[in-house]
């Protein structure tokens, strides 16, 4: 044996809802999928309530519009609230009271401070968001597919995939890993995307729990690196 060789950590996985059947809280989301799609989508078609996502450095190109239902933490539209000509609370206030069930599975982990950073999030054909790392180490962004398009893809670190209907994906969207997604289907893809805190998670899957080292100032630059893949 080579003395100079040293046990090396295994790769973080760049996807983790395989690990989420663990999680109740997962588990009432996908008993609720099919309500909160219906609900969700019967908004959108009535009150129209997307706006642009903040277009900050170089993060993505053609169209990102999204709405929020919840506070912000980490996120740059938080870092830069007092940029904001708008007061979000009474917005968020009133798009969560039009959608009752989306709201039960935000209020009761958002009071106990383990989730934040809830928002419905639309990508039309041709849109790019390019390789970068989010403001927020210390949460899991998980996303629950409300419309899909095979040819809409995300791609973190080494491995890319598609949303399906119905279903949820799960990725550190300040993690080790760098993410982007390339649209290159036919018609819009929606998602519900959350943000749940790596320390409540571990509670349930202890390989989640937050690595100290992370820090988020550090994500900044990792939106200026160049075309999406």
């Amino acid at each position: 044996m080579n003395s100079d060789s040293s046990p090396t950590a295994p790769a973080e996985p760049p996807f983790w809802d395989h690990t989420l059947h663990r999680l109740p809280w997962a588990q009432d989301v996908l008993a609720k999928a099919g309500d909160i799609r219906e609900e969700v989508l019967r908004f959108i078609a009535q009150y129209r309530p997307f706006m642009p996502y903040p277009k900050y450095a170089n993060l993505y190109n053609n169209t990102w519009d999204a709405f929020p239902l919840s506070i912000f933490q980490g996120e740059h539209i938080e870092l830069s609230k007092e940029k904001l000509a708008l007061n979000m609370a009474p917005l968020i206030a009133m798009f969560r009271g039009k959608l009752p069930v989306s709201s039960s599975t935000i209020g009761p982990l958002e009071a106990q401070g383990h989730l934040r950073n809830v928002f419905v999030s639309r990508l039309i054909p041709g849109s790019v968001i390019n390789p970068h790392r989010g403001w927020t180490p210390d949460y899991l962004r998980v996303h629950l597919c409300l419309v899909e398009d095979p040819g809409c893809r995300i791609t973190v670190g080494p491995q890319t995939r598609t949303w399906c209907t119905g279903e949820i994906l799960a990725f550190k969207d300040g993690g080790p890993h760098l993410h982007s997604v390339v649209h290159e289907g036919e018609h819009e893809r929606i998602i519900l995307s959350y943000d749940l805190s790596l320390r409540y998670l571990a509670r349930f899957i202890p390989e989640l729990a937050p690595a100290e080292s992370a820090a988020t100032p550090a994500a900044a630059s990792d939106w200026a690196r160049g075309p999406a893949d």
